[in-house]
């Protein structure tokens, strides 16, 4: 390739050096021209790409290159020479998307970044999909690695010459794909060669690329499967819409992972688009347009709140409690800032105080859990075909005078009499045996329902509005009152074990630096890598063999080769003594505790007006509940009245 090249109207232009390579082509500096870079093919392309690409360039607008990493100009060897490449702006200081959604990513490179940075970022690939719309194109192949990321939560698309582009009606196709970001309906296809995409191909992509950025990365289609034949592979998981955090995951078998962040988060609006996006109904009607994500992903940014105990935790304000907060308690840390150094400094916080204002809110009245008279009802009949035990006396009585006259009659006999009396009484009791059993064994069920139904309506009603609900949010206080109290003495034996973990601290924060994305796992492609991270497995530190076998589709075979890389990335470790104890290493002790003892007291603060709260609605939660509590016990009356004539 000449170092020279020329574009369409002949202008000079020198290669300088190669800055990267692909298995297309290779992408050069240009010499005079910092905005911009070179792509040059490593074949000639076609005819029909090089009329692609020359149409790419005459149609550049301002608009385009504010979001994609559009061609500018195409490149020759000679004036009026074919295609051989074109300039595009220069991309730099950017990374791609998954080192933004990614959790473990995000706290090395990104420690400051919030959701609201999370957010903006979803708008602004919303944004960027929107404009390629607008101009009758499709991205197509939508995936992790065409979608970059800066600092300043700016998206620029890349890979541009690889789009669907529509060329005043002559459509250039995309041809290739990425199979967990593959929508449903095109799961299974053997080649996307000569395949028509549409804007409502890339709304599954970009819903996709939304969700990861909200919810930590993780994949819609990968969970915990609850029945067999399912989570298999993460694609047929999609083909078969089995989305893990949809309202009715349970009849498509598979539920969210352990510990993954709440799809309440969003508003119901929202939810309901996520829905859309990843269903049967969405695939059928149509999944939400970039331009409706990007109007709900402002209005999301616009209602978000602060957390009282962390600035990294802001969260939309339809929520009442920090879901950061509450994932930390579950010991899924999503945003921490590295930086925070603790003072020790309080608020004015007396605990005896607080405490004794909680143990000043009296206990609600006892719930009224109501009883039926089973002896103002009447027993639902036996069906005709079986006799009711009235009938039965009367066969029976019957036999017990047959034998008497008998025995009267011909007293000698009355050894066989007795025993001929045995069995006419056993036939007697025995008549219609076998639908009085199946009859009874119906009842019973319906009995043994109706008294589980009314028993967890009492317990529910205990729990909402009664004493038994309203101890055991004291109890749970109580549990935080002691963990303040013993706070100072933690934190010291906490410090006082920087010491004897020094060793094992250096090895998890390396192994906190062994990505699996990056990684070379024999038998581990990226769709079992997005499965891996839907279950916060995302570096060597989070991998055991426990947390990897709960990743369906992950058996020994794959689950050894995981664990395997691991150690790979641990014989690699080496222990610096000298580093042994930081400040910093202390100061994140302190900062632990520190918000901590921050939390507790906001809790403690808040403890009596939600008991407060909790003994006002009592009453009427009570209320509301009697009726039901009534026709519950109404009916388990009537099933239990009912058995009583079998």
């Amino acid at each position: 390739m000449p170092k020279t090249l020329v574009t369409a109207n002949g202008t000079p232009i020198q290669i300088g050096r190669e800055l990267g390579k692909g298995g297309e082509g290779s992408v050069f500096e240009v010499p005079g021209r910092a905005e911009q870079v070179a792509k040059l093919y490593h074949r000639l392309p076609d005819a029909k790409k090089q009329a692609k690409l020359s149409f790419m360039a005459s149609t550049v607008d301002k608009q385009l290159l504010s979001y994609a990493g559009w061609p500018q100009d195409t490149l020759h060897s000679a004036r009026g020479g074919p295609v051989v490449g074109f300039l595009m702006p220069k991309v730099v200081g950017r990374d791609p998307v998954h080192m933004v959604y990614s959790p473990a990513h995000r706290r090395q490179e990104r420690p400051k970044a919030t959701w609201e940075f999370l957010l903006v970022v979803a708008r602004n690939t919303a944004a960027a999909f929107e404009t390629l719309h607008s101009h009758g194109h499709v991205l197509g192949d939508v995936n992790q690695g065409n979608v970059l990321v800066g600092s300043d939560s700016k998206v620029v698309l890349i890979d541009c010459d690889s789009f669907q582009v529509n060329a005043r009606g002559t459509l250039h196709l995309c041809e290739v794909g990425v199979s967990h970001f593959t929508p449903p309906e095109l799961q299974g296809l053997s080649s996307f060669a000569g395949f028509t995409r549409t804007a409502h191909h890339d709304n599954f992509g970009l819903a996709l690329l939304i969700f990861h950025l909200l919810f930590g990365g993780r994949h819609p289609y990968s969970g915990v499967p609850l029945r067999s034949g399912v989570g298999d592979t993460l694609e047929s998981d999609i083909k078969a819409y089995r989305y893990a955090y949809a309202r009715d995951s349970h009849p498509r078998g598979v539920g969210p992972p352990p510990r993954s962040i709440p799809l309440s988060i969003v508003p119901d609006a929202m939810e309901a688009m996520f829905h859309l996006a990843f269903t049967e109904k969405g695939a059928a009607s149509g999944r939400p347009t970039s331009q409706q994500w990007v109007a709900a992903l402002d209005a999301v940014r616009g209602r978000l709140k602060p957390c009282g105990v962390s600035s990294m935790h802001l969260y939309p304000d339809h929520l009442a409690r920090c879901p950061w907060c509450a994932l930390e308690q579950q010991g899924a840390i999503y945003f921490i800032d590295l930086g925070v150094t603790y003072t020790g400094t309080t608020s004015g916080f007396v605990l005896a105080q607080a405490w004794a204002v909680i143990e000043s809110v009296q206990a609600p009245p006892p719930v009224s859990v109501p009883s039926f008279d089973a002896s103002r009802l009447s027993a639902q009949p036996c069906p005709s075909n079986i006799p009711g035990e009235g009938t039965i006396t009367f066969y029976r009585l019957l036999v017990v005078g047959i034998v008497i006259a008998v025995l009267v009659a011909a007293p000698n006999g009355w050894f066989l009499w007795l025993i001929a009396g045995f069995f006419g009484w056993t036939m007697a009791g025995s008549v219609g045996s076998s639908e009085r059993t199946a009859e009874r064994n119906r009842r019973k069920a319906i009995q043994q329902s109706a008294k589980q139904d009314y028993d967890q309506l009492v317990v529910q009603a205990k729990e909402e509005a009664g004493a038994e609900g309203f101890l055991a949010k004291r109890s749970d206080l109580l549990k935080l009152r002691d963990e303040y109290q013993l706070l100072p003495q933690t934190e010291k034996h906490e410090l006082d074990k920087l010491h004897s973990t020094a060793q094992e601290r250096q090895r998890r924060k390396f192994l906190d630096g062994c990505f699996i994305d990056t990684a070379n796992i024999p038998g581990v492609g990226t769709a079992r890598k997005a499965a891996l991270r839907s279950f916060g497995i995302e570096t060597a530190a989070d991998v055991s063999s426990s947390r990897v076998l709960q990743v369906r589709g992950f058996g020994d075979g794959l689950t050894r080769a995981v664990v395997d890389w691991r150690a790979s990335c641990e014989r690699r470790f080496s222990f610096n003594p000298a580093n042994a104890i930081s400040e910093a290493d202390k100061n994140a002790v302190r900062t632990k505790f520190g918000v901590r003892k921050v939390a507790l007291e906001a809790s403690l603060r808040a403890g009596s007006r939600e008991l407060q709260r909790f003994r006002q609605q009592a009453t009427s939660r009570a209320a509301a509940l009697q009726p039901k509590l009534e026709e519950m016990a109404r009916r388990l009356a009537q099933a239990e009245k009912n058995l009583t004539v079998l």
